[in-house]
């Protein structure tokens, strides 16, 4: 009887301990949460992309704002990405939007993530359990080895060298010509100070040059149909190349003429011109006479004012008035027959533009 119990109690805790096994799992010390990164509430999930996790171990601190909001519960990789698996506080407030960086706390010191906002975005939302954060909002900051290794380079002759290089020779410029570096100097503050005033300018004249090529974009059909259309006219201009030659060669020969013939006549040709100023200040002084003349000059003797009035069409009118009383003939006409002939009158300094004129105020009188 007694060895069937036991062996009972065997089979009993074989299954006990199987069920054990098969509920829990042990993937070493890391698997441990240590002391203080546990979470005293409830905790949720968020799966974080990351290109390189360099020595980022499981159970190391997560924080938001330098507070720690969470630690890492596992690390694994999902083809040539690495993901974490990252257990954060439920009381925490976290927004959604943020990003992670793989952050260390000195440079010797252990690292962690980091979760930051971007620079150029507002905080939103809340992060919830079973979001995930993708790689392109993730980034690195420089490991050790890179930062030593780069400093290596350059203690090791790299851009030192060419550092000194470089102060040599501005040393061996500005020796003996300090005063001549500071007028460039103060030249040059001038100068960037003036293209600080003018940047409104500067930036008024990009922004009408970022318009007028947005315009030529949007015409660019047009631009195309253009000179599409030019080209039959240039393949004209190229078939007649040999015309065109020939051409402005008889050009240059006339303009050679030309010159010979100026050459030759040009004393003859400063002489008239010398000639013009008598000719010129007598027109002058004539004043308005000549514009008074020209109004009966087509329509001597009546002025030009007054011809529409007698001149209508293919006929003239014309009033007269005739005396012909008995005692004007025999005062006027009849002792005229029988008179001798009058002497001529004196001639006198008559102006032959001006006398018409006179005539016709004297008439009106």
């Amino acid at each position: 009887m007694r060895p069937t119990v036991h062996r009972l109690r065997t089979a009993a805790c074989a299954l006990l301990v199987m069920i054990s096994c098969g509920a829990c799992s042990f993937d070493g010390v890391n698997s441990w949460a240590l002391p203080g990164n546990t979470s005293t509430s409830d905790t949720y999930e968020v799966s974080v992309q990351f290109a390189d996790v360099q020595n980022l171990v499981g159970n190391s601190p997560v924080k938001f704002e330098n507070v720690t909001v969470g630690n890492i519960r596992s690390i694994t990789r999902d083809g040539w990405i690495a993901k974490a698996v990252l257990e954060i506080d439920g009381n925490s407030q976290v927004p959604a939007n943020v990003g992670a960086s793989l952050a260390q706390t000195s440079l010797f010191g252990s690292q962690y993530i980091e979760l930051v906002v971007p620079g150029h975005q507002p905080a939103r939302g809340q992060l919830r359990d079973g979001m995930s954060i993708p790689l392109e909002d993730t980034s690195e900051y420089p490991a050790v080895e890179e930062v030593l290794s780069s400093l290596s380079l350059v203690l090791n002759g790299s851009g030192l060298q060419q550092l000194r290089t470089i102060t040599g020779q501005l040393d061996r410029v500005v020796n003996g010509r300090e005063d001549t570096t500071r007028s460039l100097v103060t030249r040059l503050n001038t100068f960037v100070s003036g293209l600080s005033d003018q940047r409104r300018d500067i930036q008024r004249a990009l922004d009408s040059l970022a318009r007028l090529t947005d315009e030529l974009q949007n015409q660019k059909q047009t631009i195309s149909a253009g000179i599409d259309s030019i080209q039959p006219a240039l393949d004209i201009l190229n078939e007649q190349e040999g015309q065109l030659v020939q051409m402005l060669g008889s050009l240059g020969q006339f303009g050679d003429a030309a010159t010979g013939i100026l050459n030759r006549s040009r004393d003859d040709l400063v002489g008239d011109i010398s000639a013009l100023p008598p000719i010129l200040g007598q027109l002058a002084n004539s004043g308005s006479n000549l514009t008074e003349a020209l109004k009966i000059a087509l329509t001597i003797p009546f002025p030009v004012s007054t011809a529409h009035k007698g001149l209508r069409g293919d006929y003239m009118n014309l009033f007269l008035t005739l005396d012909i009383s008995a005692d004007k003939l025999a005062k006027t006409v009849i002792p005229s027959i029988t008179r001798a002939p009058n002497q001529a009158p004196a001639r006198g300094n008559t102006d032959p533009l001006r006398a018409p004129l006179r005539i016709q105020k004297d008439s009106h009188r």
